[in-house]
């Protein structure tokens, strides 16, 4: 019963350590931060282990009136039990951190950029469009003759108007996409970038100086990395284009693979806890409209066990 207990009061910590570094922080909800801190030492305890195990004093120094009150302020104390989902949570506060870090370096560069969760479509001048997937930024540069777009992060479908004097480029980390007249995607990511071609055809390269580029038709893809560009091969998913139409559709995808799709559309991080339910084969579609529907759908047609430790972390299994 008392480990039940401890696990609660941890996961609350946890919640709140995360909402208190978040940019939206109010009144109310310092208030009521107040209000728990102050309901038992037990609280106390649970944040301070919190903080101490992040290092935050930070934090604890701008909640000056608490720690006056509290006298709250990381310390060596006796160590007790801690629920394993706690260092699950305060990964997801990292990896959150860190990403933070770079998100208005890239914004200040961006023409245009998408929310978590959000598609946004923008005309382009030349006629084009390109259709933004959730956390996604570019600049966009029609001048002097160019058609050219720069991937910062995340996602774009490209649906080109053909014009044979001015050819269409898409420069991303690893990669540089030429197409003449097209519909195809860009898909940035940490360690390759993705291009799936829908119709025509287009021209990849692993740089810029056109060594050899990947010719893609119809229904294809290929990943690039950094040091090489991978074999074309066929799309065989319809999970890595059915966003466009507002939902994930997923057909004997591995529920590791739809989990990650729906990481990218969740404002937190989803862990798995049993890593046996990784594999497990699910078949279906999900509205991307709101995250949070996404996993209480996913969880009650599979029957799957997730704990909601805060609305941004939540574990599988």
């Amino acid at each position: 019963m008392d480990s039940d207990l401890n696990d609660n009061i941890d996961e609350q910590a946890v919640a709140w350590f995360i909402r208190l570094r978040a940019d939206n922080v109010n009144t109310e909800d310092r208030t009521s931060f107040e209000h728990w801190l102050n309901l038992a030492a037990e609280h106390r305890d649970a944040f301070n282990e919190v903080c101490a195990m992040w290092g935050d004093t930070d934090l604890l120094k701008s909640l000056s009136i608490s720690a006056k009150v509290h006298g709250i302020a990381p310390k060596h104390s006796k160590k007790r039990y801690i629920n394993t989902r706690m260092p699950l949570a305060l990964a997801a506060c990292l990896v959150l951190a860190v990403s933070l870090s770079g998100q208005m370096r890239i914004l200040f560069k961006a023409d245009y950029s998408s929310a978590i969760g959000e598609r946004k479509t923008v005309l382009l001048e030349d006629g084009s469009t390109a259709m933004l997937n959730t956390d996604s930024a570019i600049a966009v540069n029609m001048k002097d003759g160019k058609r050219s777009v720069e991937l910062f992060k995340g996602e774009v479908f490209f649906d080109v108007k053909p014009d044979p004097s001015r050819p269409f480029l898409v420069h991303a980390d690893h990669s540089t996409t030429r197409v003449l007249g097209t519909r195809f995607f860009v898909n940035h990511r940490k360690e390759r970038d993705e291009i799936k071609v829908l119709s025509g055809r287009v021209e990849v390269s692993d740089n810029q100086i056109w060594k050899d580029p990947v010719v893609l038709g119809e229904d294809e893809m290929v990943a690039v990395y950094d040091t090489k560009i991978g074999q074309p091969k066929k799309l065989d998913s319809k999970l890595a284009t059915s966003w466009i139409n507002g939902f994930l559709a997923y057909e004997n995808e591995t529920l590791e693979s739809v989990i990650d799709a729906i990481n990218r559309y969740h404002p937190g991080m989803v862990f798995f806890r049993d890593d046996s339910l990784r594999q497990l084969k699910v078949n279906g579609r999900l509205s991307i409209r709101d995250s949070h529907d996404m996993l209480k759908v996913l969880q009650s047609t599979m029957d799957i066990k997730m704990t909601y430790v805060t609305d941004w972390v939540v574990i599988v299994g």
